[in-house]
């Protein structure tokens, strides 16, 4: 007999050397597919453990930034007026961010002909997103962003001069105190932001934005110059440009 036949015996020969050989037989099988997928089912769960891991270290904490304009609160008390510029931004998602921001203005304008106050506030709202990726344990911001911006404010008009083309003095103000109040206006800004963690959930910054007048008010016989939050608006050009230093704290949640 060839060694081939010798090893593969036929069941009924295996059942008459061993009376218990099925019973053997079924255990045999049941624990050959134990063996066989035991470590399939280790390596599912492993890798089931490592997908929950993985998702615990990926959430990142809510962060939720309170800032104060310190250029436009120091230039204003240079100069004898009131100013200010608050806003809260927030992380809704991965490294996007949404802004809210307030801020109230009495600027003076005085020029060749016109001395005015322009007093007012303004409102904006806007989304951006954070472009900076950060090494170990910083958290600094480099943003670009668009905001929508509403402006609200009056005028109060303090001395004009009439223009005398070719005088040889200037003329004398004329003082006159009116007001040309409910003025309006609305513009859209693109907006790049640099923010660094100096101490711990304490930041300093600046803000630079181009800004494009959407509308203003039409008023009779008086040009708009000047609007809080737009700033100083262009004669021949509805494009504004803007500069902002501040300090803010963050908390995370």
């Amino acid at each position: 007999m060839s060694p081939l036949k010798t090893l593969f015996i036929t069941f009924k020969q295996f059942q008459k050397i061993a009376p218990n050989a099925e019973l053997f037989l079924k255990w045999f099988y049941v624990s050959f597919f134990l063996l066989l997928f035991t470590p399939v089912l280790a390596q599912q769960k492993k890798d089931s453990l490592k997908a929950k891991d993985s998702l615990i270290t990926v959430r990142q904490p809510v962060k939720i930034r309170f800032g104060f304009d310190v250029g436009k609160y120091i230039w204003a008390k240079l100069q004898d007026s009131q100013s200010y510029d608050f806003y809260i931004d927030a992380n809704f998602y991965k490294d996007y961010y949404i802004l809210i921001a307030t801020g109230h203005e009495n600027h003076l304008t005085d020029n060749n002909l016109l001395n005015y106050n322009t007093i007012g506030n303004y409102y904006k709202i806007g989304i951006s997103q954070n472009f900076y990726h950060n090494w170990l344990t910083m958290d600094n911001d480099i943003t670009i962003g668009l905001n929508y911006a509403f402006a609200k404010f009056d005028y109060l008009l303090n001395t004009y001069r009439i223009n005398q083309p070719g005088a040889v003095y200037p003329p004398e103000p004329i003082t006159i105190h009116k007001s040309i109040a409910n003025n309006k206006a609305q513009w859209f800004e693109l907006a790049a932001q640099i923010q660094v963690e100096t101490f711990k959930h304490l930041y300093v910054g600046y803000n630079v934005a181009f800004k494009y007048l959407i509308n203003s008010s039409d008023i009779q016989g008086f040009e708009i110059a000047y609007i809080p939050g737009f700033y100083n608006k262009n004669t021949y050009s509805n494009f504004g440009f803007g500069m902002q230093y501040f300090i803010s704290y963050q908390l995370k949640f």
